[in-house]
Order: C-alpha cells, then structure tokens, then sequence
C-alpha cells in the first residue's frame, strides 16, 4: 500500500525550474536569468484523480488477497477438525478391537471358538493401532499447518470445534447445514456475487485507472509554457554608452507532431479490453457461483442422509453383531465385516461433512462475501 500512495507525491512533483547565463563576447553583451515553466491547474488535478484510482485498485487487490487467505485459513482450520474427528474414530476402532480380542479370548478358554477367532481379533486390533498411529501424525500436522497460517509458532496448541456426536439428531453445529432452513436462494447468490465479487470490482476500477491515465494524457498534450525572466548587459551598442536592464519573455511548445498520439491510441486499446474482460469476469463468476452451488445442494442431500438413516443403520449393524458374536450367534468374520464397515461409514461421513465444508467454502468464494 505505500508503494501505491507513493503516487501521490508523483502527483506533487512538478516541472523544475531552469537556470541560463549567455555571453557575447563580440558584442560585449550579457544575460542571465531564468526559465520557469507554468504548469496548468487542470494537469496537476489529473495527476492527482489517477493517484487516486491507483490507491483504489491497490486496496482492493489487498482485499482480495486476504480473502483468498480467509480461504486457506479455513481449509486449514477443517483439515484440522477432520483428522481429530478420524483419530477419535480410529480411537474408538481400537477400542472395539480389544473388546472383540478380550471376547475371543474368554470364549476360546472356555471352548467355544478356535484359536484363529483370537488370531484374527489381535490382527485386527493391531492394523486398528497402527492406523490410529498414523492418525495422530496427521492431527499433529494439521495442527501445525494451522498454527503457521494463523502466525503463531508451529508448536502452539490450537483449539478447534468438535463435531457432535454420531446419533439421529444432530445437534446444532457452525460445521454442519442447519436442514430446518433452506438453502439460499441462487439468483439471490447470483446478484450478491456480481455485486460483491472483488474479481469484478478490480476490473472496474482498472477501467477507472486506465480511463484517468486518458485524461492525463490528454491534458499533457498541450506542453507546458515557460516563462523566462532575467537580466541583460549590453557593453558596445551602436552609438551609445553601454545598457543594463531587465529580459522576460515566454517560450511555448506548439503540439504539431508529438500529440501524445501513441499513448492515446494504446490507452484505448487497452479500455476496450478491459471492458471485454469486465463482461468474461461476470460470466466466470457467474459460473463459479452456480458449480459452487450445486456442489453445496449435493453436499447437503449426502450428510441428510448420513444423519437421517445411515449413521443409525450402521452403528445398529455393528452393535447388534457385536451382540451376536458374544452370544454365539455370529462368527468373527461377519461381526469384523460390521465392525470394520461401521468405522468406514463414520469415516465416510466426516469425509461428507469435509466435502460440504469446501462446497461452503467455494460458494462463499464466487458470491464475494460470507454465507
């Protein structure tokens, strides 16, 4: 940003002033003085209009980089929440794995199965540990991320919400739609994103700039007069004794073969670009709103129907052959298969619950402000 307000002082700079000393030595005669030049009002007013829009366009193309880091900062911040939430699932895999290598081993002991039921629950209890192992890893690494972005040092702690728990009601969460509302409406979205859309205000206020660089060249084309005063000498004027007295007089450029003719002409090559690159901003946001959206709809329906019946299905599945193989009614393999498709399902649906975050995410990119 001082980069650009330096535009400003460009806009108070203006023409030097000349000194000049001329000696005749044949005529005994002398002059020195100075060359001032007159700037124009209307020149210095333009210069200051286009530091103006310069300092404009600055500012929103710095809007628009902490935006897109508003976006990084969030995706950083769900990775986050996503890989606790997989750790604590992984956790309680675990957890279910040595249940299931406990119930084995008792049931062994007294006969009932064979040993391979034992073999089997340990396998599974020790792929359970390295897995949750490798969740840790990525806590940590998502955490790190996290802190580094928010400018903290890598080894800060940083708090992030919990995801309720897995039951047929979810509780109300900033992480998760709120399915008692509806969505928000597109054409409303649509309007919103060609109003606020920084894309957009930036090409505008590019056209805004080029058009003021127009009007400063227009101004300059007309170059500025000096004026010249000083004092003369003359030592052997014809039939007289010698003189001194005062000069003055005005110097001015005449516009006849340099017009500022090239800059004109690229100046408004380049405003009729702009103005076509304005109309493809507003169709490619126009484009990115209605994909974001979509994408968001499609996100919602899948974590509808994670909390509505699959996550209930699942964890009844898994329970119920837990049950069963205690009681004898079920094998290990089937009550593994359930127990391994249970922890899938709830992984699936964190999973669910990442993909509508970012489908959140990239609308509230497209629209231009927050949802």
């Amino acid at each position: 940003m001082g980069i650009s307000k330096a535009a400003y002082a460009q806009a108070y700079t203006f023409p030097n002033p000349s000194a000049y000393y001329f000696n005749d030595t044949a005529q005994q005669a002398r002059q020195i003085g100075a060359s001032i030049p007159i700037e124009p009002p209307w020149k210095f007013v333009f210069r200051l209009l286009l530091a103006k829009s310069q300092i404009k366009q600055t500012d929103l193309e710095i809007q628009k980089s902490l935006w897109l880091f508003r976006n990084s900062i969030r995706r950083a911040y769900l990775d986050a929440v996503i890989a606790r939430e997989s750790g604590e699932t992984l956790q309680d895999l675990l957890t279910l794995s040595s249940n299931l290598f406990s119930i084995a081993s008792r049931r062994c002991d007294a006969g009932d199965v064979a040993t391979l039921d034992v073999d089997r629950t340990q396998l599974a209890m020790l792929q359970a540990e390295a897995d949750l192992n490798q969740a840790k890893r990525k806590v940590e690494q998502a955490n790190q991320r996290l802190s580094v972005l928010l400018g903290r040092s890598y080894k800060s702690a940083v708090d992030v919400q919990k995801l309720p728990q897995y039951q047929l009601k979810i509780e109300a969460n900033e992480l998760l739609p709120n399915f008692q509302d509806a969505p928000p409406d597109l054409d409303n979205l649509l309007a919103d994103a060609l109003k606020n859309r920084l894309d957009i205000k930036i090409v505008q206020q590019s056209i805004a700039v080029n058009e003021a660089n127009l009007r400063n060249v227009a101004g300059n084309t007309m170059p500025n007069p000096q004026l010249n005063v000083g004092h003369s000498y003359s030592g052997n004027p014809v039939g007289g004794p010698a003189t001194r007295g005062f000069l003055i007089g005005v110097t001015q450029e005449i516009p006849v073969l340099n017009f500022q003719q090239a800059d004109r002409a690229r100046l408004k090559a380049i405003n009729t670009q702009l103005k076509r690159e304005f109309d493809s901003t507003k169709n490619i946001v126009t484009e990115d709103v209605i994909l974001a959206y979509q994408q968001m709809l499609a996100a919602r329906e899948r974590l509808a129907a994670y909390q509505n019946k699959i996550l209930k299905a699942s964890n009844e599945v898994a329970r119920l052959a837990r049950r069963g193989y205690e009681v004898g009614q079920y094998d290990i393999t089937a009550t593994l298969a359930a127990q391994q498709a249970n922890v899938q399902t709830r992984l699936s649906y964190l999973d669910a619950v990442k993909v509508y975050q970012q489908s959140m995410t990239d609308l509230e990119q497209a629209v231009g402000h927050p949802i």
